[in-house]
């Protein structure tokens, strides 16, 4: 199994982690690429990051089904572009922030997500309300 892991902003430094995170938990045999695209905001801080960022990462996820990726990862908490890499993509996209959404509500009735920037705030509250 191909997973390409994409990291939506362009430091480079925290993909390479990303992506050595990835590939310790990942079953043997399975291929693990940790991407970012280029000219993409060096973090994701809000909605205007996030649109900045989106085209370019829908860019490699088409490069990866001609390439024949079986599942994308998007590794970072908002979400971004999750929705219109799903029509894209003919295999799995899970997004961080969903996937830690759903586990968490698998053992807990109650948990907290811990943020730094306020402006993250609203998008967060929409994901945990989808």
């Amino acid at each position: 199994m191909k997973i390409l892991v994409i990291n939506p902003n362009s430091t480079a430094s925290m993909t390479a982690q990303i992506g050595d995170s990835a590939l310790r938990c990942a079953f043997p045999g399975t291929e693990i690429e940790a991407v970012n695209p280029r000219g993409t905001p060096s973090s994701i801080e809000g909605h205007a990051d996030e649109a900045l960022s989106v085209p370019a990462m829908l860019d490699l996820i088409r490069a990866g089904e001609a390439r024949g990726v079986d599942a994308y990862v998007i590794a970072c908490f908002d979400d971004p572009g999750l929705a219109a890499a799903r029509e894209i993509a003919a295999g799995p996209v899970i997004g961080i922030c969903q996937a830690a959404l759903q586990v968490a509500s698998t053992i807990a009735t109650r948990f907290s997500i811990v943020t730094t920037l306020p402006r993250s705030v609203p998008i967060i509250e929409d994901l945990v309300e989808a």
